[in-house]
C-alpha cells in the first residue's frame, strides 16, 4: 500500500513532474522517424511506447492517483512549436497538462522567433535540450559536447531567462561540473536538473562522484532534482533505486525534489502503483509536510503549477 495518503482521512494528492504525449502521425517524432541505436541499447524495448500516447492514455493509466496537476514534456519532435501548440490545444480542450516543457535549441539562429512563439502558448512553463554526452557513443543523447561552453549557446540562455521560463537541465552526473558558468551566471532563473543528475556508473565509486556532484548541484539554491526516470536508470524495484532516492533527497531535501512517472517510457517497466509503493516505503520517515513538497509542492513551484 503506498504512501500517497495523509492528512487524515484524504489522500494525498500528486503533481506528476514528468511525463510524455506523443501523437506520432499528426506531430512526428525524429526518433521514431530515424531509429535510435542510443535508446535501444537503453532499453531493448524502448520503442515498445513509439506510438500514440495522449491525454485520455495517460488518465488511464494515473487513474488510481489522486492527481493534482501533471507536467509533459518534450519528446523530440520533428517540429517543437507544433508540439507545443498540439499540447496547448489538448489543454484548452481540457485533456492537457498543467505546464508543459517544451524543446529548443539555444545554438539555433531562430531561437528568437521559438520563444516568441511560446510566448502565446500559456501551458508552455519551461524548455529544455538534451546536453547528455559521453565518451560511449551509444550514451549520446545530445548533438555536441561543448554547448554548456559555447559563448552562443550561453547567449542563448539569456533569452530563456529574461522570459521568465524554468530550463530542464539534461546532463550526465560527470558533466554537473560543466555546469559551473552556466549556474554561476544565472543564479535567479529556476534550473531542474532531470533524471536524479543520471549517474552512468553505478558502482560504489561511481555512488561517491554523483553525492559530491550532486551536493555540487545543490550549493545552488535555485537548482532542484527531478526524480524521473527511476526503473529505466537504476532498475524496477524498490532495492534497486533505494540508495539513490534516499541519497539525492537527503542532499537536496525534499523541498527541492520532484515526484516524476516518466510515462509512458517507465511504464514498460513496471507500473505508477508499483513506482509509488517504493517511493512511499524508501520516503516512509519523511513528515508529512516534507512528503508533500516532494509529491507535489516542488513541482507547483518550479513549474508554476497552479
Amino acid at each position: 500500500m503506498n504512501d500517497v495518503a495523509g492528512h487524515g482521512d484524504g489522500r494525498r494528492e500528486v503533481v506528476d513532474a514528468h511525463h510524455h504525449l506523443l501523437d506520432v502521425a499528426g506531430i512526428g517524432y525524429s526518433w521514431i522517424r530515424d531509429r535510435s541505436r542510443v535508446l535501444e541499447a537503453l532499453l531493448s524495448n524502448y520503442y515498445d511506447c513509439a506510438r500514440d500516447y495522449g491525454g485520455d492514455d495517460y488518465a488511464d493509466d494515473m487513474s488510481t492517483v489522486p492527481l493534482a496537476g501533471s507536467v509533459a514534456c518534450e519528446f523530440g519532435a520533428v517540429d517543437p512549436v507544433a508540439e507545443a501548440t498540439w499540447i496547448q490545444q489538448l489543454a484548452d480542450a481540457g485533456s492537457g497538462p498543467s505546464a508543459f516543457i517544451a524543446g529548443v535549441d539555444l545554438a539555433s539562429p531562430t531561437l528568437t522567433e521559438t520563444l516568441r512563439r511560446y510566448r502565446d502558448l500559456p501551458r508552455v512553463h519551461a524548455v529544455r535540450q538534451p546536453l547528455y554526452w559521453a565518451e560511449d557513443p551509444l550514451r549520446r543523447l545530445g548533438a555536441r559536447p561543448d554547448y554548456l561552453t559555447d559563448p552562443r549557446w550561453l547567449a542563448g540562455f539569456e533569452q530563456v531567462a529574461a522570459d521568465g521560463l524554468t530550463w530542464d537541465l539534461l546532463v550526465y552526473d560527470a558533466q554537473i561540473p560543466d555546469t559551473a558558468v552556466l549556474l554561476r551566471s544565472f543564479p535567479d532563473t529556476p534550473i531542474v536538473l532531470e533524471a536524479a543528475g543520471w549517474p552512468l556508473d553505478r558502482s560504489p565509486d561511481g555512488f561517491a562522484r554523483w553525492t559530491e556532484r550532486l551536493e555540487f548541484a545543490a550549493a545552488h539554491p535555485n537548482v532542484a532534482l527531478k526524480l524521473q526516470g527511476l526503473a529505466l536508470i537504476f532498475g524496477p524495484s524498490r532495492q534497486e533505486i533505494e540508495p539513490w532516492v534516499r541519497r539525492a533527497v537527503d542532499t537536496f531535501g525534499p523541498e527541492r525534489c520532484m515526484f516524476a512517472t516518466h510515462l509512458p517510457v517507465d511504464g514498460l517497466l513496471w507500473s505508477v502503483e508499483a513506482l509509488l509503493d517504493a517511493l512511499s516505503g524508501i520516503l516512509a520517515d519523511l513528515a508529512d509536510h516534507e512528503k508533500d513538497e516532494f509529491f507535489g509542492g516542488c513541482a507547483r513551484r518550479q513549474y508554476r503549477v497552479p
